[in-house]
């Protein structure tokens, strides 16, 4: 089964960077979606479920830490698989 992937980095040269290395290890990925920060990635999340979130910490806006908190606070965060 392909997973779905994200990517959460202010910086579009990491979020190529973490995509390659993703690519290299051989999983089976379905989709693989990149956001800029955290408020990009709750805004995709609402209509995309990922199996596997890939974090920055450091990113304006809404950082990683705020981001992960903000998952942790909702008991759903998209359309259910």
């Amino acid at each position: 089964m392909a997973l779905n992937i994200m990517i959460v980095d202010d910086s579009a040269v990491m979020r190529a960077f973490i995509r390659k290395v993703v690519g290299l290890t051989g999983l089976d990925v379905g989709v693989c979606c990149e956001a800029g920060d955290g408020q990009d990635a709750l805004e995709l999340l609402r209509n995309h479920w990922m199996d596997l979130i890939l974090t920055d910490i450091n990113m304006p806006r809404m950082n990683g830490e705020e981001f992960i908190r903000c998952l942790e606070a909702t008991s759903c965060c998209g359309p259910s698989r």
